[in-house]
């Protein structure tokens, strides 16, 4: 945590200026204010109060407007059959979720629990990434354009919010327009951000509650908003925090104790700040659980499911001490990305070399400050535990992570994502930085070296994708195959492909699997049961396609998208004993003793 009163030059109510500050003499405003009394203070309070409104609004334009200059020439003009999203596996997850809520919520039953896929007996949302706050919010555009259109809109939106929310903490901290706007975009167009957002993860781009939290907090802390107000608000921020994503609420949670053992070690004042801050904060945290229970119930009133895959991804921190180069060298999603380096995932760690030389110049300058020392001590614990707790010392796992893992629900999250308060303090940082008056072109010229090395890649081709949707479905064909409600199972190599088909219907059918990135709890043979659910038959043998079809009740089975010579389509006409039935691009069999469909929607 940071003082406002370092950053501005303020006084505390009751205080004196700091001993490097020197008063500001009384301008026109003041002299207006003491000469018409209170009235003509009241007007002056107005007219800044008008002024602030405008500047945010003028940066809430500014960001919103970089984000569609970068990302929009990619799917504005195919908005309903593509994603904007590198990664069509994990997209086809939210543009599910998307369809999947307001139908949940339109035929009044649970959203946390679905049969709609994993049939006939269902699987528990609650442990997935289900979105249901964007879902829900976004439900009118999914009922009027489809879940495509709100889903893109969503990815559009997220660095743009990012990006504002931080700017109003750096502007009520540093207390200037333009330095505030540049720290904004450096939490808001991190790498960490884009990184998420190229790869189609909504519930990890939408950080934008994270520096709204941080912003009640300050407020509440230098006694600019009293606690009444921040109680209720930030109660709601947090509640939603939890709807968008559970891993950021557990991880902003932590962080922001971690923050505040930091702050007790700042003296006196901000130990009493703290203390007195504490009710009020852990009354929001009431309010937030309170908010929080439809949820909560979801998540532990029904089994948790099975994750038979762990992806080594750099979200699980480091693995080897060359994961460190990784503040040095950019990833797929930046735009000095030299195409080798990182593969596929990105590097959401990327800081740049202007932006390092910035940090250590920052606090080599101002180390005398207490609240650079703060802010330097917040980022470096912050990388620590970033680090994660897979990277042995002498052979020993000693990592800082490793306690924290041990605490509920952060044994279920990835430190390497921590990175995203180091992107906020940074925004702080380099706010801070620009708000100085010393050799401010030196200041601007390396604040836009930093921000240029961080860029999106913007001009390649990584950012949207199309899920071809064949005329089997869009033309309503599937109609006279499918009874509404019946199970089926949609076997095609591309496991992106059977829930985007599902919500293209409107759910009208059910799905004997489908890719959550987990399995249902209990299910016999577990890693088979997760290959033939995401819709692939290699490495199964008849009676493997026998069980599962008998198991989950299946209906009929859709064959699409073979490789050459495969032999997928003898293969099932043996497990099913009938022989397929071709509609373009869509080879059927229909079972010859087919389930009874359940009756929608309770089928769902």
């Amino acid at each position: 945590m940071t003082e406002r009163v370092e950053a501005t030059g303020e006084t505390l109510p009751g205080g004196t200026a700091p001993a490097d500050q020197t008063p500001a003499r009384a301008g026109p405003a003041g002299a207006a204010a003491r000469g018409s009394g209170p009235a003509g203070a009241v007007a002056v309070g107005r007219a800044l109060a008008a002024r602030r409104s405008v500047q945010h609004l003028l940066a809430l334009l500014v960001y919103a407007g970089l984000s569609l200059a970068m990302f929009g020439p990619w799917i504005l003009d195919r908005m309903t059959t593509w994603l904007l999203s590198a990664s069509t596996q994990d997209g086809s997850i939210f543009v599910w979720m998307f369809r999947w809520w307001p139908y949940a919520i339109g035929h009044l039953i649970s959203p946390f629990y679905t049969t709609a896929a994993w049939a006939p007996g269902g699987i528990n949302l609650g442990w997935v990434t289900s979105v249901p706050a964007p879902a829900a919010v976004m439900s009118p555009l999914t009922a009027a354009f489809g879940p495509f259109v709100s889903f893109n809109l969503v990815e559009l939106a997220a660095p743009a919010l990012a990006a504002w929310t931080a700017y109003l903490l750096c502007r009520h901290l540093v207390g200037t327009f333009v330095p505030a706007l540049a720290g904004g975009f450096f939490f808001g167009f991190s790498p960490y951000l884009i990184d998420e957002f190229g790869q189609g993860h909504p519930n990890l781009s939408l950080v934008f509650l994270v520096p709204l939290a941080a912003y009640l907090v300050v407020r509440l802390l230098d006694g600019s908003l009293p606690a009444r107000w921040v109680i209720p608000l930030l109660g709601v921020v947090l509640a939603a925090q939890l709807y968008i994503s559970t891993e950021t609420f557990a991880t902003l949670t932590f962080m922001g104790l971690l923050f505040a053992l930091i702050g007790l070690a700042a003296g006196p004042l901000w130990r009493r700040r703290l203390r007195a801050a504490a009710v009020p904060l852990a009354a929001s945290y009431a309010v937030a659980a309170v908010l929080g229970i439809p949820l909560i119930y979801g998540v532990f009133a029904r089994p948790r499911p099975y994750k038979p895959v762990q992806f080594a991804t750099i979200g699980h921190g480091a693995h080897s001490p060359g994961d460190f180069l990784r503040y040095l060298i950019p990833g797929r999603f930046t735009v000095l990305w030299d195409g080798s380096h990182w593969n596929t995932y990105g590097n959401p760690w990327y800081l740049g070399i202007p932006l390092i030389v910035l940090l250590i110049v920052f606090v080599a300058a101002d180390a005398r400050r207490r609240g650079t020392r703060l802010l330097a001590a917040g980022l470096l614990v912050t990388l620590a535990f970033s680090i994660g707790d897979r990277l042995t010392v002498f052979g020993a796992h000693i990592m800082p992570w490793r306690l924290a893992s041990a605490l509920p629900l952060l044994s279920h999250a990835q430190p390497g994502r921590l990175v995203v308060y180091a992107f906020l303090l940074i925004a702080v940082i380099a706010a801070r930085w620009l708000a100085r008056r010393r050799l401010p072109a030196v200041r601007w010229a390396l604040a836009a070296s930093a921000a240029l090395v961080i860029l999106p890649n913007f001009h390649a081709g990584v950012w949207a994708s199309r899920i071809p949707v064949p005329d089997f479905f869009t033309r309503g064909t599937y109609q006279r195959y499918l009874r509404p409600g019946e199970i089926v199972w949609i076997v095609n190599p591309h496991n992106d492909r059977q829930m985007i088909w599902q919500a293209q219907t409107g759910l009208s059918f059910r799905l004997a699997g489908g890719f959550f990135g987990v399995t249902p709890p209990g299910l016999p043979h577990p890693g088979m049961q997760a290959r033939l659910g995401t819709g692939s038959i290699i490495g199964a043998s008849v009676p493997d396609i026998r069980n599962f079809l008998t198991s989950h009740r299946v209906g009929a089975v859709l064959v699409s998208e073979q490789p050459p010579r495969s032999k997928a389509l003898p293969k099932l006409a043996r497990a099913t004993g009938v022989a397929g039935v071709r509609s373009g691009q869509i080879v059927i069999f229909q079972l010859l003793t087919r389930p009874r469909p359940a009756r929608l929607p309770s089928g769902a």
